[in-house]
């Protein structure tokens, strides 16, 4: 049988779907939602928020969708380039802004997700199942292989091969063991609109959080339609309010007045929106395996959202599949652990500085490798603070266009 299912509908299962189509005869996706659901999407709770691609994930959103680029610019997607457009105000100051390659485009999470779902719809050999609510499997007799993915309403789908995209509230992966980082981090989020925001000395602002010391955050990010996202971030005890008083008092308690001085004049369009449900959690050890299923997205590994790590790390997931399907006419779950584990030790690392930050099933040994890793970043950041070369090195990596290990020699101290 010559049919793939892709369980779930978000970046993450859309960019499976696109890639399985070049390898199947027929892909069905399926999800749980609708194309109709406004707000509070079961797949996505956080959609309403502030969605960044990183650099290396827009090269490989081109890559899986040629022309998609064009889509957004269109659509009204916003260039930003993260050296000269963004004022970061990291640890240890804000960054320097020089020019650099480092460039993609900022939009809702809705617009991104519309504009590629457009491109399946368009794709014969892909089917959307929509209210499909997976919920068991239907295995051969020897266990190792899974014949059908049944749905709640007692539907029931066939294929060859099983992707797992179903997000960080799968049906299948509450019944894993999982690694658990929970820094009790919280967003609140407005759409504004800012009467001169051409005049504005950047096109994105973010105060980041740096435990222990500061632990509020925040920053403004254009869309499309003219309009920005202003986002509050809270870690530990620190909640970002949800009332317009509140969020500008809040604004202002940052540690940089960046957002306080831009929401000082801005017209709040809608409600403001908060997010709790923010803890990265790994999976460890699935509740099962099979020859014939993989996981990856969400439902392998949740990303505390503040990083903006998880986007990029799915559409990575997708061309990892593509590759293994092209070469080896299979797939293996080893490889999409393996891409994670740089994301996931950067993240951790981070939310494990925050006081009262909680842990499950985490090892002693990967709390070491978290903190180290934490430790070089920090050697990293300083000097990225002060030299723009240094600088650029360090947003390369960020954004996943260069590996980890170009960072060592901004870790280690000069020499003459």
């Amino acid at each position: 049988m010559s049919r793939a299912v892709v369980i779930g509908g978000g970046i993450a299962g859309l960019s499976a779907a696109n890639v399985l189509s070049q390898h199947f005869e027929r892909v069905l996706l399926v999800d749980r939602d609708g194309q109709d659901v406004a707000h509070e999407r079961q797949g996505v709770p956080q959609v309403d928020h502030l969605h960044v691609l990183m650099r290396r994930g827009w090269l490989a959103l081109g890559e899986l969708f040629p022309g998609i680029d064009e889509d957004l610019t269109r659509a009204g997607a916003v260039e930003i380039d993260w050296g000269t457009n963004s004022y970061w105000v990291g640890r240890f100051g804000a960054f320097p802004r020089p020019p650099s390659d480092i460039t993609s485009r900022l939009c809702s999470r809705r617009l991104l997700e519309k504009t590629v779902r457009a491109r399946l719809v368009s794709n014969p050999g892909i089917e959307l199942v929509e209210r499909f609510e997976a919920e068991t499997f239907r295995w051969d007799s020897s266990r190792r292989r899974i014949l059908a993915v049944k749905a709640r309403d007692g539907r029931e789908v066939e294929a060859s091969l099983f992707v797992d995209a179903s997000g960080r509230n799968g049906p299948f992966r509450s019944r894993a063991v999982l690694e658990k980082v929970d820094a009790r981090a919280s967003y609140s989020t407005c759409v504004v609109r800012l009467p001169h925001a051409e005049r504005l000395p950047f096109r994105q602002a973010y105060v980041q959080v740096c435990a222990p010391h500061f632990l509020r955050g925040g920053g403004i990010n254009p869309i499309e339609d003219g309009l920005h996202l202003a986002m509050l971030i809270g870690a530990g005890r620190e909640l970002p309010p949800g009332d317009r008083e509140g969020f500008l008092e809040y604004a202002r308690s940052l540690r940089d007045p960046c957002v306080a001085q831009v929401l000082s004049d801005a017209e709040f369009v809608g409600p403001i929106r908060s997010f709790r449900r923010m803890a990265g959690t790994r999976v460890l050890r699935p509740a099962f395996q099979a020859d014939n299923f993989v996981m990856m997205g969400d439902a392998l590994c949740s990303f505390n959202p503040i990083y903006g790590q998880g986007m990029t790390v799915s559409l990575l997931s997708a061309l990892e599949l593509g590759r293994q399907l092209a070469r080896e006419g299979r797939t293996s779950q080893k490889r999409f652990n393996e891409l994670v584990m740089g994301p996931w030790l950067t993240a951790a690392g981070e939310d494990l500085r925050v006081p009262g930050c909680t842990l499950e099933n985490v090892s002693a040994t990967r709390r070491l490798a978290m903190m180290l890793n934490t430790a070089l970043g920090d050697r990293v950041m300083l000097r990225a603070t002060f030299d723009p070369d240094a600088h650029q090195r360090a947003m390369r990596v960020l954004h996943m266009v260069d590996p980890p290990s170009e960072l060592l020699p901004l870790a280690l101290p000069r020499v003459g």
